[in-house]
């Protein structure tokens, strides 16, 4: 199924088939589109939290109202630099901080700093994924379980490993 790259048109666990954004505005688009249509969970694994990507008020906005539209909202993000990125400043850590609990940080364990992967993974069945931090190209889709699954697993395996960091203790969880 082809609908070309207007992000409105996808829609979260009908909508099939891969494509490659090769943008930051395109990343950007599909990642806000993606969060907006998220019911649950959202985890997200990154190297700086691309701020051309990130660090926008649309998903600002698309973030917040996920965490506050369900107190079974799960919202997971594991940072390879997150003293660099909470240094510099960053909205979406700013949201954390002011939501608390119901957004959870966490700096991506030693042993597992050689993963070059980068990806966000939606409700189990959504996933942008970017297999090299010396590109901005990433996969789509909309739906596609079994990548999510095996991306899922990954993610929570260095979830459970992951370490504390002393500028961002007020949102380990």
């Amino acid at each position: 199924m082809n609908y070309g790259k207007d992000a409105n048109k996808y829609i979260l666990g009908e909508t099939e088939g891969e494509f490659i954004c090769t943008t930051e505005e395109e990343n950007q688009q599909f990642t806000v589109a993606m969060i907006k249509q998220t019911e649950l969970h959202l985890d997200i694994l990154s190297h700086n939290f691309d701020p051309n990507i990130y660090d926008n008020n649309e998903c600002y906005e698309a973030i917040e109202d996920l965490a506050l539209r369900s107190r079974h909202s799960c919202i997971r993000i594991l940072l390879h630099n997150i003293s660099f990125i909470s240094q510099r400043g960053h909205s979406i850590i700013h949201l954390g901080k002011r939501l608390g609990s119901l957004m959870q940080f966490r700096s991506v364990a030693t042993t597992y700093r050689h993963i070059a992967d980068t990806f966000m993974i939606v409700d189990g069945i959504g996933v942008i994924h970017r297999p090299h931090t010396d590109t901005i190209a990433a996969t789509v889709n909309f739906k596609n379980a079994p990548l999510a699954r095996d991306l899922l697993e990954l993610f929570d395996d260095i979830w459970e490993n992951s370490e504390p960091d002393p500028n961002t203790r007020f949102m380990i969880m």
